[in-house]
């Protein structure tokens, strides 16, 4: 099971987008930027996305205010969101259950 899982971040690490959908939902390669001045998210032209948050990186609490400004732009629970790959890291790949990369990009325009 392992090794199926990183077989799929390899192939999504040479993928030319940052959005990449999957059975479940969408993979989304986000660059996040913490101690901002401001929460924000915003789509660079190779569709990663970079999101700014308040909070510091450490003992998970950027993590978890990327995980509540997804959930609240997209208007899903948390449940639906989770970070796979970059726990410590400013790459970060998000897997969204439950929504199509269309809807993912109009939530984000709002």
């Amino acid at each position: 099971m392992i090794w199926r899982l990183w077989g799929t971040l390899d192939r999504m690490r040479g993928s030319q987008s940052g959005i990449v959908d999957t059975v479940d939902g969408i993979r989304v390669t986000v660059h996040v930027v913490p101690n901002a001045r401001h929460d924000s998210i915003s789509i660079e032209q190779d569709d990663t996305v970079t999101m700014r948050v308040r909070a510091p990186p450490t003992k998970g609490k950027a993590n978890r205010e990327i995980l509540k400004g997804f959930s609240k732009k997209l208007d899903i629970p948390n449940s639906r969101i989770q970070i796979v790959s970059g726990l410590r890291s400013d790459q970060k790949i998000i897997e969204i259950v439950g929504i199509d990369r269309k809807t993912f990009l109009a939530a984000l325009q709002r």
